[in-house]
């Protein structure tokens, strides 16, 4: 079962490997799965603009149009840009096809838990084998893959988690999730919290700082006006901006950040 979907600015592989989601995966040039909560699914790019997703019509517009956010169009992004902003203009030539994705808000928590002082491969790693640990099996045609867990799931395998390279992070992901099932933490209820409130309830989580409340409220909640910064992100605004970032760039500057990083990463802009 699929359907093909024609889509401007939509790129598997930039999207993949962009630092905001690790359970994406590129399977040749033109193809990648995507695991995500419980759900399974096979992109294929079939040719410039079009898309074969392997799932139902139903399943697509349920849950696939918004978790791609491809409602928006982000060609408005390009228009804003300064004229005379010519590193900016580099960096979204070189991303074509970044979208912020709307991605689940306890996956989020814990993956940017996990992502402190860890390289990409390394978070993946991680996610894979905690997944692995606390997961349910999904039986794909690409073999046995695992859902990522929910709270109570890891919870309970605690004692198994030694071998998933969490390090000082577990004590930090054992209390999140307790406290997500004690109902302490309840992350879908802070949708409808404005920045300041969102950045301060998460700050209340052992573990998470600025830079992890950053990424979770700008890949969960699409709180498109926040930016999270990193050591990529820090030198861009450093070496090209001055040390600030344009106002003219603030509202939508989560959506400019995930341009700035996907170069920089891959230039070693220093």
């Amino acid at each position: 079962m699929s359907i093909k979907i024609n889509i401007k600015q939509f790129n598997l592989k930039n999207i993949s490997e962009s630092g905001q989601i690790f359970r994406m995966k590129m399977l040749d040039d033109k193809t990648c799965e995507l695991q995500v909560n419980d759900k399974y699914l096979i992109i294929k790019n079939i040719n410039k603009n079009e898309y074969e997703f392997f799932c139902s019509k139903k399943e697509f517009d349920d849950y696939y149009y918004n978790y791609f956010d491809l409602k928006t169009n982000y060609e408005k992004y390009k228009k804003l840009v300064d004229k005379n902003d010519i590193f900016l203009k580099e960096c979204i030539n070189y991303s074509q096809g970044l979208r912020i994705l709307n991605q689940d808000p306890f996956e989020m928590l814990i993956s940017f838990i996990i992502s402190q002082r860890k390289s990409i491969p390394a978070i993946r790693t991680s996610i894979e084998r905690l997944s692995k640990i606390c997961g349910k099996k999904n039986n794909t045609i690409n073999g046995i893959k695992y859902s990522f867990p929910t709270a109570e799931e890891i919870y309970k395998n605690y004692n198994k988690l030694s071998t998933c390279g969490l390090g000082y992070r577990l004590p930090y992901i054992l209390e999140a999730s307790r406290k997500v099932i004690e109902g302490e933490i309840d992350l879908y209820s802070f949708y409808k919290l404005n920045n300041e409130d969102l950045m301060n309830e998460l700050l209340k989580i052992k573990g998470v700082g600025v830079k992890v409340s950053s990424c979770i409220m700008l890949f969960a909640y699409h709180r498109l006006d926040v930016c999270p910064v990193d050591v990529w992100i820090s030198r861009v605004i450093e070496k090209k901006y001055n040390g600030k970032i344009p106002d003219k760039y603030k509202k939508y500057q989560g959506v400019i950040q995930q341009y700035w990083f996907y170069y920089a990463k891959d230039h070693k802009v220093i």
